[in-house]
């Protein structure tokens, strides 16, 4: 087996290790703004009890709440709701087929019982990818034949 298909092949649950960052969809728009800083993140789940209801991200904010939200809006007003998931039992192969058909830049981990277990981001992905990729490969431009011939500098 390539190195290629071994990497798109490994399940989820052995790639994503970052615990998720979720919040109550009670929680206000302040409130997810506030852990989002904190936490560093571009994305929340949003929960009800232990089950996944929503996700909130960085885009949600500037397309549904920026100028219209007041901070004490609850986040459910303005979260995506019931959003696409993967389940850690798939691969990375898979979680990259619905991200780039769908333009997903977050895409929720969750467990058997729907409960958040991760997030797979894209930047998640490439950094796995890379792993499995000589250095050689991995800094080659996206169009080797536009390299210059010549040396730069003097």
């Amino acid at each position: 087996m390539s190195v290629k298909t071994k990497a798109l092949s490994e399940k989820l649950l052995r790639v994503v290790r970052d615990q998720p960052v979720c919040v109550e969809e009670s929680a206000t728009v302040r409130e997810a703004l506030t852990l989002m800083r904190e936490r560093q993140t571009s994305c929340l789940m949003v929960c009800r009890g232990r089950r996944l209801v929503g996700i909130f991200t960085e885009r949600d904010f500037l397309m549904k709440a920026a100028g219209r939200a007041k901070p004490r809006d609850p986040i459910r007003s303005y979260m995506t709701p019931s959003p696409d998931i993967a389940r850690l039992e798939q691969t990375v192969g898979e979680a990259i087929e619905v991200m780039n058909e769908k333009g997903f830049r977050n895409l929720p981990l969750v467990d058997e019982g729907g409960s958040p277990a991760s997030l797979v981001t894209v930047n998640g992905i490439i950094r796995y990818l890379a792993d499995h990729f000589p250095a050689a490969v991995v800094n080659r431009p996206p169009q080797p034949h536009l390299i210059s011939e010549e040396m730069d500098g003097a």
